[in-house]
């Protein structure tokens, strides 16, 4: 190209004092005083609307370099009357064609993007030094090759385009077999939401009616486009070279389109848009998470645009196409003026939010379809799941037969307008609304997990076919009930503690082999033998009384402790769910805003059945024995025995094992626990766990070489604990530890314990 001739178009070579902007003569002075050993200012221009300063810059190019930079380039730093961010453009007609390059106008040299930045956050800190920094890093890395970030496009679009286009990432597919319109957002020109007609509930005020055609450009073609095209025609050029016969097919649908007749008259009288899908591709040829996408907006209809393409002519009677306003030409006609002279505008393109911009924007490359029911939909359900589902996890079924009342409306995601809805069915219409796509990703279950039909078995075909169960419910019932469901899927729990100061995962092992029952007493054994939850699980110091009702009581938590915790929860169900280990998880938050985490692996777990009757005991307990006995030999020794009954359901889980209290005797041949502090340490665990653990049952010691079959004084103490726990309706409970193994004496039966087998015998 000319670039004198292009140069005179902006005003006349003047001297220095000439020029008007206070940002360009401060900028040349700063050339003259600071930065003449790199830059040589050459002339300045004024033209109406901007002024111009020509400069020489040396590049600090090497012997070597990966693209033709010159020592010495000619440049020309333009600065716009509105003090808006300079172009810097290049004076050499064969500057080569790099990444990193603004989109120009055609007939225009390059320009060069020296900031990524926009330009109301870089002026902030813009200086003229740093204008020639920036130039002189451009270069730089020009040289060095690595100029691009693999992960933006390789296109950056035309800066300062007025026109924004929202799309669903679906309707792009079929968009030319579509009745569209163009809802302007705000009650501005500048925004479109592009829709199908069926789906606008607005007026006629503030739409348009559009017509989208839309190209994929393949990863193979894509290389960067050089300057923006601003008609029909170089739109068209730009595309043969990637692969797409523009006209071509533009002929081949809009002729479709007015044979058509009747039924395609809204998109013939419509805005004309065409969008291009360009894959992200590095420097180096991979490609990369996201589309680069373009709109170019004709000032045409689609009717006009086939006249110009010459497939058809405008009605011309009453009779003739007068509900279409276009009728097919017999013969094309040569349009290769008419097509030059339809100007094209670039607008910037957005996919509605929808799972897959949501799994790319949390950094991972595959969306997450897996189904979960979460059972709960109440402040930690409801804040977890609308985080989640953020982050493109899950397809969710919503269970909770609660409503919301006005003090939820303190720790939930619901408004002042929902109070009185199903919190299921709330919770479920929230989780839709977050992305743009059907089918809906959430549905909902109003009704108790222990309704009868026809509710129950909607609940059981949910959780039959889940591949997540989440509790949500804060009800050990349900968590317990969730647990022993037949269900294959993977159980988690999360629940706040009762203070609203921590929070808690559960989350099993992939093949389930330690499962929520047995998570649930293994974190209250933590809770018990952990000094830094001493106060986990304590009851709030204040509540608030809702109602005059007796059990019309909730927590006082704030909001913010809420979403403070649920965040953390919802990064680390999303990161455990991924792996195939299970955890035990529990955040504290300090009044100073300091969060503390511990973590416990789930231990792998013992568990016999006798008589409908269930014992189970954690591998770590069973280490634990083994070990005290080992440090008391050649003497026996023993304690008491703690853990989590559930009646109910017949099951003693074993989950803490005491040493010996103060008094007890112990001898080579015989063991007597003490009573000393027994009370008040069983007392004490009571407490720290909200009343879960307990006292079910004793253990002691063998010599060596001495089995674990229960000796004459084990018969009598088991026929002493059996009596005791009559009055309960609980089995007698006997841990007896040998060289080799644990015996567990359970309601008169003996069964050996090694490793993660046990065998059963008649006592």
């Amino acid at each position: 190209m000319d670039i004198d001739a292009w140069l005179s178009r902006h005003g006349p070579a003047v001297g220095e004092g000439i020029l008007e902007s206070p940002v360009a003569a401060a900028f040349v002075s700063f050339v003259r005083r600071y930065a003449e050993d790199v830059v040589d200012l050459i002339e300045v221009r004024v033209a109406e609307d901007r002024q111009f300063v020509v400069l020489d810059f040396q590049t600090g190019r090497p012997q070597h370099s990966e693209c033709d930079i010159r020592r010495v380039e000619r440049i020309g730093v333009c600065f716009l009357a509105e003090d808006g961010m300079p172009f810097i453009f290049m004076l050499r007609p064969d500057f080569p064609d790099t990444e990193h390059q603004q989109l120009t106008i055609e007939g225009s040299p390059r320009a060069i993007c020296i900031d990524d930045r926009p330009w109301g956050e870089a002026r902030l800190t813009w200086t003229h030094a740093e204008l020639v920094q920036r130039i002189l890093s451009w270069f730089s890395r020009a040289i060095r090759g690595e100029l691009h970030d693999a992960r933006q496009p390789i296109d950056p679009v035309l800066s300062g385009s007025p026109l924004n286009f929202l799309i669903p990432r679906n309707m792009l597919i079929g968009a030319d077999e579509r009745d569209l319109v163009g809802v302007y957002e705000n009650n501005h020109q500048r925004t479109l939401r592009v829709l199908p007609i069926q789906a606008h509930q607005g007026g006629l005020d503030n739409m348009d009616p559009v017509s989208v055609v839309a190209y994929q450009v393949a990863p193979e073609c894509m290389t960067r486009m050089m300057f923006a095209p601003n008609n029909l025609a170089s739109l068209g050029e730009v595309l043969e070279v990637r692969g797409i016969d523009l006209f071509k097919d533009l002929r081949n649908r809009l002729s479709e389109w007015v044979k058509e007749g009747k039924g395609a008259a809204w998109r013939l009288n419509a805005l004309f848009v065409i969008i291009v899908e360009m894959p992200i591709i590095s420097p180096s040829g991979e490609r990369q998470d996201g589309t680069d996408l373009r709109a170019y907006v004709t000032e045409k209809s689609a009717g006009d645009l086939a006249v110009a393409l010459g497939v058809a002519f405008p009605s011309r009677s009453a009779k003739e196409g007068s509900e279409v306003g276009y009728v097919p030409a017999v013969v094309s006609t040569d349009s290769s003026d008419a097509i030059r002279n339809l100007v094209v505008r670039v607008a910037e393109v957005h996919y509605e939010f929808d799972r897959t911009t949501a799994t790319q924007l949390t950094g991972r490359s595959e969306e997450d379809l897996r189904r979960v029911v979460m059972v709960g939909a109440g402040a930690i359900g409801s804040h977890v799941s609308d985080c989640l589902v953020r982050e493109g996890r899950f397809s969710w079924t919503v269970v909770d037969d609660d409503f919301l009342l006005p003090h939820n409306l303190a720790r939930h995601t619901g408004r002042s307008a929902d109070v009185t809805k199903n919190k299921a069915e709330l919770v479920a219409n929230k989780l839709n609304a977050i992305y743009d796509n059907r089918p809906s990703i959430a549905n909902a279950i109003g009704a108790n997990l222990f309704s009868g039909e026809p509710e129950r078995s909607l609940i059981d075909e949910s959780l039959l076919e889940a591949d997540i169960v989440l509790d949500a419910s804060a009800s050990v019932p349900v968590g317990r009930f969730l647990s022993d469901h037949d269900a294959t899927a993977r159980r988690a729990s999360i629940f706040f503690t009762p203070s609203g100061d921590g929070a808690v995962l559960l989350i099993e092992p992939s093949d389930r082999s330690c499962k929520l029952r047995d998570l649930e007493a293994q974190y209250l054994a933590l809770v018990a033998a952990d000094d830094r939850l001493s106060d986990h699980l304590s009851n709030p110091k204040q509540s608030f009384a809702y109602t005059g009702a007796c059990r019309a009581i909730t927590n006082m938590i704030a909001e913010s402790r809420v979403l403070v915790l649920s965040g953390l929860v919802s990064s680390a169900l999303g990161d455990a769910i991924d792996q195939s280990s299970g955890t035990i998880t529990i955040w504290s938050v300090q009044n100073d805003g300091v969060i503390n985490a511990i973590s416990s692996v789930p231990k792998p777990v013992i568990t016999a059945t006798w008589n409908n009757w269930s014992v189970s005991i954690d591998q770590s307990v069973v280490n634990q024995i083994m070990k005290m006995r080992s440090e008391h030999l050649p003497n026996e020794t023993g304690g008491v025995l703690l853990g989590v009954v559930d009646i109910p359901s017949k099951r003693v889980h074993i989950v803490l094992a005491a040493s010996a209290p103060p008094g007890s005797e112990e001898t080579p041949s015989g063991f007597v626990r003490g009573t000393c502090g027994v009370r008040e340490h069983l007392d004490q665990v009571s407490e720290l766990t909200g009343g879960q653990v307990r006292y079910v049952g004793e253990w002691h010691s063998h010599p060596q070489r001495a089995g674990t079959q229960p000796s004459n004084v084990d018969l009598v103490q088991i026929d002493w604990l059996a009596t005791l726990f009559e009055m309960e309706a609980l089995p007698a409970l006997m841990v007896i530890a040998g060289d080799q193994d644990v015996s567990v004496i359970f309601a008169g039966i003996n069964i050996s314990m090694i490793d993660d087998k046990s065998s059963v015998g008649v006592v």
